[in-house]
């Protein structure tokens, strides 16, 4: 059994509580998966911006069944720093790590959910499921 992760955007807490049930994909929110990829944000943003973890704020739990689900909200911090990383960056960090096409592709599209929730005023948050 594995853990689904998927990282969403929505206008508010109480849109992405609605998530809890049936994951971003079920209230046609925008969504990357994760599921056995990404786990903490924080540390992949920290590696992007070549900032100190400790410069992050924590994610928020919104909402949590008890048993097998959460939603939580990533830290505003968090979100604007991973907005901001360019390409160059990216590839750079693609090398050092020595990442696949897909991982890269992951990558950039969690940075780009990133920068339409900033575009927009949303929030960024990472819902799980075992």
């Amino acid at each position: 059994m594995g853990v689904l992760v998927d990282y969403f955007t929505a206008d508010s807490d109480q849109s992405a509580r609605l998530a809890l049930d049936g994951g971003p994909e079920g209230m046609n929110l925008p969504y990357i998966d994760c599921k056995g990829w990404l786990d903490e944000l924080n540390t992949l943003v920290a590696e992007l911006s070549g900032r100190d973890l400790s410069e992050f704020g924590d994610s928020e739990t919104i909402v949590d069944d008890g048993e097998s689900a959460g939603v939580d909200r990533a830290a505003p911090e968090t979100v604007a720093a991973l907005a901001l990383v360019d390409d160059v960056r990216l590839r750079e960090y693609a090398e050092e790590e020595l990442l696949d096409e897909f991982e890269v592709e992951r990558i950039t599209a969690l940075r780009d959910l990133a920068r339409e929730a900033v575009r927009l005023n949303q929030g960024l948050y990472r819902w799980t499921c075992v």
